[in-house]
């Protein structure tokens, strides 16, 4: 009987061929993999926009003292920094970087972890740099979009000075009038992809590590193909929020305003992860 001579071992290596350890996805303290970035945004449905709110209420409704807790401590710090002349310039920049540890939050919370106070404050240790210039670019992009509206409102002060404005006391003009609205409008529209353009920045940042300027490219392209579910948040937004703060005496900002927030983050993981919280 012939003896097969012993083969050495095959050597199996985890490493790429250029050296380099295997990519392993990310996995919390119980080894679940964490939400992934898609490459591309995932194109939502228009009822999307209704299920941002009800899943950001769900992750208000299971630690609603605290979120309670940094929502007004949020809006406090806000109200103060606007009322001082000096810092009033710092309120956009900073309102990303507190809605970026809102999201770091509740990204914390979805996963099972722990979500504390501090964590309003987490992306000013990790983060702060990127979001201030995402809040200093949308300023700017403010400045710009609200160009037509201040055109419109010096050319009715100029017609009110030169007595313009016509006989009847207090009466304006069609033409002042109308450029007014039209200013208005066009401004309103400008503000548009505006927005587009910084909704998923703060969470893209944050939980991504996404530079400022990519990461805007990417919320405005998001924005563009999921305009349909940001419409109809929008509407609902538009439509229950004056009706609740009216049945409630205005105490309703404290239950709106924390959902409000958490829905930075519902709308992300729905439209820029492999693990969206609801049926798109």
């Amino acid at each position: 009987m012939m003896s097969v001579p012993n083969e050495p071992p095959l050597n199996v290596s985890l490493q790429k061929p250029n050296g380099q350890p295997p990519y392993l996805p990310p996995t919390d303290d119980y080894g679940n993999p964490l939400p992934q970035l898609l490459a591309t945004p995932r194109k939502c449905g228009a009822a999307a926009g209704i299920s941002w709110i009800v899943k950001a209420f769900g992750l208000f409704k299971s630690q609603p003292l605290l979120w309670l807790g940094i929502s007004v401590t949020f809006l406090v710090i806000m109200a103060i920094v606007s009322s001082i002349p000096l810092l009033s310039i710092l309120l956009i920049p900073m309102v990303f970087i507190f809605i970026a540890g809102i999201v770091k939050g509740a990204a914390i919370q979805a996963r099972g972890d722990e979500l504390r106070f501090d964590h309003l404050f987490s992306a000013f240790k990790s983060h702060w740099q990127p979001l201030a210039i995402v809040g200093l670019v949308y300023l700017v992009g403010i400045i710009i979009a609200m160009i037509p509206l201040f055109i419109a409102m010096g050319s009715m002060w100029f017609s009110m000075m030169t007595g313009n404005m016509g006989n009847t006391y207090g009466a304006m003009n069609n033409v002042s009038m109308g450029g007014l609205f039209f200013g208005y409008l066009l401004s309103m529209l400008l503000m548009i992809p505006l927005y587009m353009a910084v909704w998923f920045a703060p969470a893209l940042v944050s939980l991504h590590d996404v530079d400022a300027i990519t990461a805007m490219k990417k919320s405005f392209r998001a924005g563009v193909i999921n305009i349909m579910p940001i419409l109809v948040y929008g509407l609902v937004c538009i439509i229950l929020l004056p009706v609740l703060m009216t049945l409630t005496l205005g105490l309703g900002i404290l239950l709106v305003l924390p959902v409000l927030l958490l829905t930075y983050y519902t709308s992300y993981r729905d439209v820029w992860t492999n693990q969206p919280l609801s049926n798109t």
